[in-house]
């Protein structure tokens, strides 16, 4: 739900800014150049194009990291590639010892992070 109501704001986010970019352009360069020694805006200006372009690059650069963060996998908890040698072995373990291999892999982690959390603490004194 999170996920779609953050694709729904987004997208209403790049349509109203694109439409207003579009409709701000479009009239720009419709303008005629002002008058000299008046000081006004013209928004032909190329100062004026390059924050359009700039909102522009913005608002690919949101999209790529929506795109990124939205993949399927980039949140998953635990979820490592694990080599095939490594996982045969878990499979033979599993086996010999009537066990999943998931559970023989879950053990030794926790047995490994409870060897570097000792080691951290031993440094620590």
């Amino acid at each position: 739900m999170k996920r779609m109501l953050g694709l729904i704001s987004l997208v209403i986010f790049l349509v109203y800014t694109g439409t207003y970019i579009f409709v701000y352009l479009f009239r720009a360069f419709r303008l005629p150049e002002p008058a000299p020694g008046t000081v006004q805006i013209w928004h032909g200006d190329p100062f004026a194009r390059a924050i359009l372009v700039s909102v522009f690059f913005m608002i690919g650069l949101l999209i790529i990291l929506f795109i990124l963060l939205m993949r399927p996998g980039a949140h998953r908890e635990g979820s490592i590639r694990v080599r095939s040698d490594l996982w045969e072995w878990l499979v033979e373990q599993g086996e010999r010892t009537n066990e999943s291999p998931e559970s023989i892999g879950e053990r030794a982690i926790a047995t490994h992070r409870t060897r570097i959390e000792g080691a951290e603490s031993m440094s620590r004194l």
